[in-house]
């Protein structure tokens, strides 16, 4: 595409499914496709009505890619019989109304408040009328698209053959010109149509590859396709210089794994054996296959134990077993332990240690030492069986600890040393968490879907009080802080405004902090000169700064933001408190604190617009961590903005980065929780700085 190489990447985590483009050359997220709610002629043009994961709505005109109309908050207001009515917007400070016919209507009688059906949709408005509104699907089970419907009016509606205001499927396809296209939004704001019958390519279809790297030659390794041989390639020379035997049934590649300075490959076949395979030599290492197995292998790895080599496998029989690989002999008996299927095994040296480490189906990992005499099983760890959605750091009896929150409805807090869980979880459906100390007693504070607050003692499991009804609108950012002395918790929402609500009593304190124009998606707090400050960041592209004390705003609202502001987290750079923010523009700020200055020049986010933000502050330099949604984190530095390490990356994308109390990492990708030392590292001009050492502890077994 425009002589770049590019890649079509699908995520479907945790229900999402975002279609994303990835520049090859730079490794960097440019762009998405976006879904499509109708198309059509309309005024001498051909437009395309699009919605985003996010809700927004956008109408383009196809030939020229220009933007005519995107998204502004809207209310969508009841009718007699509670279905959607009329749509409420504030344009230029005068409130306009439409009925679903796409008429206007006289707003002025209207109570919002007692009659609003989503008092956060959202819709577009092009050359003074309503032609389109995206809201809560609520009872509407027909559509396509989950929780989200459009519905689009007036003329629009009539080109498109709808009835006004009736919602519309949404799809990621479409036909344009009668040839079936993709709508890709890049992150600069073009729309392009996508032909996708003139776009493809003759063998162009490719396969999930691995890569490891052998005397210092990157490699891919195909994964396994029907039919398909296995090669070996070097990416800088896309030559084959290793071919499978032809003459053996097609085998499967359990990993490719590096033991003593050899990359070794382990294999199994349909006689369920296992091979390993020299790639450098080209060779098998053993005298023989090893017969593993009565039923197909799922997993394995390699270790060295004792100067042997071993191989773990794990299968469809429902066995863990550890065998010689020279000998070709079973060590001991299998594994026992698990009581559901193990679906994956993995190998890692802890404490000088060679451990093995299964995860099964019975919604446990199991650690077996592997050096020890009579493989004794040294740990075993109950975690998530859904996607972490949140974490946040505490302490607990005085030991740091993290609290994650998943998508299987539980809450579970980890002793951040060992990884041993503390209790058995507590049943909670959590969008948003944040910690706190009430009354010498460690708290955690929820956001519900439905909006309601909930705090919880860490100690006993137990819930604080009665749950509390929240801000008007969904909350979207969620954070605590110390006010006179009160331990407090500050929502933002979908209305735009930000509320403090006291943790002992469940109250709201004074009045909500209005200023925003749209929603209020990002907040911090620090404690400034002895003032508590809140920094809030939202879809109105602006930054401001908050004394929650008196609840009054502190100076003008921060602008340099060219699109919504995505992140925002607070920390100390040189001696001085600053807030750092993100926004969909692909840029990071800095502000000091309290005079909102901006601090220096903005750091560009290679990986595209950043959904997490976090800072640690090791030795004399501050580290910004940033994640963007795909399966690596970024580690700068944030006084220069340069790379303290390669892009951490993880098997799946990376849901929340947290900064740990001794300077490391805590990652959670999937329902996995990891955590990554930092070690010292070499001087680098001036600054003396420090790595992370993903190798060793990202397969160190924790939560």
């Amino acid at each position: 595409m425009d002589g770049r190489e590019v890649a079509l990447l699908l995520s479907g985590l945790a229900g999402e499914q975002r279609l994303l483009l990835l520049d090859l050359a730079t490794g960097s997220l440019t762009g998405e496709c976006v879904r499509v709610a109708a198309v059509a002629e309309s005024a001498g043009r051909s437009v395309v009505l699009t919605l985003e994961d996010d809700r927004t709505l956008r109408l383009w005109n196809i030939a020229t890619g220009e933007e005519l109309g995107s998204s502004v908050p809207a209310q969508l207001l009841a009718g007699s019989h509670g279905y959607p009515a009329a749509v409420r917007v504030e344009l230029g400070g005068a409130v306009r109304m439409w009925d679903l016919a796409g008429n206007e209507l006289d707003s002025a009688p209207v109570d919002t408040d007692e009659q609003a059906y989503d008092p956060q949709a959202v819709a577009v408005v092009v050359d003074g009328g309503l032609v389109a509104c995206a809201f809560d699907a609520l009872d509407i089970d027909h559509l396509d698209d989950g929780d989200t419907a459009v519905a689009v009016l007036g003329e629009l509606a009539a080109a498109c053959g709808h009835r006004s205001g009736a919602p519309v499927r949404v799809s990621r396809s479409v036909v344009v010109a009668g040839r079936p296209v993709t709508l890709l939004r890049e992150y600069g704001g073009v729309l392009r149509v996508w032909d996708r019958v003139a776009g493809s390519r003759p063998g162009a279809q490719g396969w999930v590859v691995t890569t490891d790297e052998l005397r210092g030659q990157p490699l891919r390794l195909p994964a396994e396709a029907p039919g398909q041989d296995y090669w070996f390639w070097q990416l800088a020379d896309p030559a084959p210089v290793l071919a499978a035997d032809a003459g053996r049934s097609a085998a499967s590649v359990l990993g490719t794994f590096v033991v003593a300075g050899r990359a070794l490959q382990l294999t199994t076949d349909a006689d369920h054996v296992v091979r390993v395979r020299d790639i450098a030599a080209g060779a098998e290492v053993g005298e023989r296959p090893i017969p593993c197995h009565e039923d197909r292998i799922r997993a394995g790895a390699l270790a060295e134990v004792n100067g042997q080599l071993r191989a773990v496998t794990a299968a469809l029989d429902r066995s863990v077993r550890l065998w010689e690989v020279v000998g070709g002999r079973q060590v001991n008996g299998p594994l026992t332990g698990h009581t559901g299927q193990v679906w994956d095994v993995a190998t890692a040296i802890v404490d000088g240690q060679p451990v093995a480490v299964t995860a099964s189906a019975d919604h446990t990992v199991r650690v077996w030492g592997l050096g020890e005499r009579g493989i004794r099983r040294r740990t075993e760890i109950r975690g998530h069986k859904d996607v972490v959605l949140a974490a946040a750091m505490t302490t607990i009896q005085g030991r740091p600890a993290v609290v994650t929150a998943g998508a299987d409805k539980t809450l579970r807090t980890w002793d951040l040393a060992t990884g041993i869980p503390y209790g058995g979880g507590i049943a909670a459906e959590v969008s948003l968490l944040a910690t706190a100390e009430l009354d010498g007693r460690t708290v955690a504070v929820t956001a519900a879907p439905d909006a309601t607050l909930h705090r919880w003692d860490l100690g006993t499991g137990e819930e604080l009080g009665q749950a509390v009804a929240g801000p008007v609108g969904r909350v979207l950012a969620l954070a605590t802080a110390r006010v006179d002395g009160r331990a407090v918790a500050l929502t933002g929402s979908s209305d735009g405004t930000a509320q403090l609500w006291d943790l002992a009593t469940g109250q709201h304190l004074g009045r909500r902090l209005t200023g925003h124009t749209r929603r209020l998606t990002a907040l911090a707090t620090a404690t400034v000169d002895g003032r508590a400050l809140a920094v809030t960041g939202s879809w109105d592209k602006t930054v401001r700064l908050w004394d929650l004390a008196t609840g009054q705003q502190l100076g003008e609202p921060l602008t340099g933001h060219a699109d919504w502001v995505t992140s925002v987290t607070t920390t100390t750079l040189n001696g001085q408190p600053i807030a750092v923010t993100a926004g969909r523009d692909g840029t990071i700020r800095t502000w000091s604190l309290p005079d909102g200055r901006q601090y220096a020049e903005p750091l560009p986010c290679p990986a595209g617009p950043v959904r997490g933000l976090a800072t640690a502050v090791l030795g004399t330099g501050t580290h910004l961590i940033t994640t963007s949604g795909t399966e690596t984190v970024s580690v700068r530095d944030l006084a220069t903005g340069g790379e303290l390490v390669p892009p951490l990356r993880c098997p799946v994308p990376v849901q929340a980065a947290l900064a740990a109390p001794d300077g490391g990492l805590v990652v959670c990708f999937g329902p996995e929780i990891a955590t990554l030392s930092a070690v010292d590292g070499q001087a680098s001009g001036r600054r003396a700085t420090a790595g992370y050492d993903s190798a060793r502890d990202a397969d160190r077994p924790g939560p």
